[in-house]
């Protein structure tokens, strides 16, 4: 763990912990804690006022700081209930149609992960095709009144979607959708077609039925890719990854081997040097070796921690 970091910032990273000290972590951060509204406002910037608010210790924390964090969450929940019940909706239709598509982040990844449908704040769908079931599950979704937000031509949406490996849907007031026909963008390397990852996938409970969520390795190596892609720039998605690589019977070789196949392997080093960095991650002692021989992904680690904790000389 990083040392010299403010009260608050310390606080927040320990919330975020799901190891064997957490808990301990988390009352040694509070005692040091005199400010609990700059709490409250890095959680809200980094969208980790589930985890805050559940870390908060029984007394001396402020009724509006506390209050803001409650009703952040609530917010969140309320809006995470729709979200749920539009993506069964449309995990249904798309069972129908005879395809498989897999509920990629938003509320099923926060009630798969977290076991709480509200945990997270999402602003879209996103579901993952095998790249042999684009034609037919846009087909779909059209049937269900949705159409492109952008008003593209059928020529350019298919320009566009060729290059982003995804293909944008809307339909009036609910949740935009993004369709992955691509693990992600080509640009930024790692596997394409999610085909094996929609194979793999199991179902998950989540707004009265049940949608297809990533294997638990599988999903691993997509959060790994998403938060480098976005350089951990908000902390909810080092807290995504964090809790899924920590959940019981997660298969460290299992996931380092789709990384070394999907030749991703740097990316994994990034992501478990970064979170071990700020959330103490445990991880079999092999792993943690391979990823500090990269001298590359260490380096990336220390400037990723270093701004994160708002440290004075941290690295561009």
């Amino acid at each position: 763990m990083v040392d010299g970091i403010r009260p608050d910032v310390a606080f927040v990273l320990a919330a975020l912990r799901c190891d064997a000290h957490a808990e301990r972590a988390q009352r040694d951060a509070a005692a040091g804690v005199a400010d609990w509204a700059a709490v409250a406002r890095l959680a809200l910037t980094h969208d980790v006022a589930w985890w805050v608010e559940r870390a908060l210790p029984s007394d001396g924390v402020p009724a509006d700081a506390e209050g803001v964090l409650r009703a952040t969450t609530r917010a969140v929940s309320v809006s995470a209930l729709a979200g749920a019940r539009q993506l069964a909706e449309l995990h249904d239709a798309l069972d129908h149609a005879g395809l498989r598509a897999v509920a990629y982040k938003g509320p099923a990844l926060a009630a798969d992960v977290h076991g709480a449908v509200g945990a997270r704040r999402f602003t879209d769908l996103d579901l993952l095709i095998a790249e042999d079931d684009r034609t037919r599950a846009i087909a779909a979704m059209r049937a269900l009144g949705y159409a492109s937000p952008h008003g593209l031509s059928e020529r350019a949406e298919r320009v566009y979607s060729r290059w982003e490996g995804v293909t944008h849907l809307a339909r009036a007031d609910d949740l935009p959708v993004e369709l992955h026909w691509r693990c992600q963008a080509p640009r930024y390397g790692g596997p394409q077609d999610p085909a094996d990852v929609v194979a793999r996938a199991r179902p998950c409970a989540l707004g009265g039925g049940a949608v297809l969520v990533p294997a638990p390795e599988d999903l691993g190596v997509l959060l790994a890719l998403h938060g480098v892609k976005h350089g951990w720039s908000i902390l909810m998605w080092l807290a995504d990854f964090v809790a899924a690589v920590s959940r019981p019977g997660f298969d460290w070789d299992v996931f380092s081997a789709r990384g070394a196949a999907w030749g991703v392997r740097r990316a994994l080093h990034f992501a478990v040097l970064v979170a071990r960095e700020l959330t103490a991650l445990e991880m079999p002692a092999s792993v943690q070796a391979d990823a500090l021989r990269d001298d590359r992904a260490a380096f990336l680690a220390g400037a990723v921690s270093a701004r994160l904790t708002m440290a004075a000389d941290a690295p561009d």
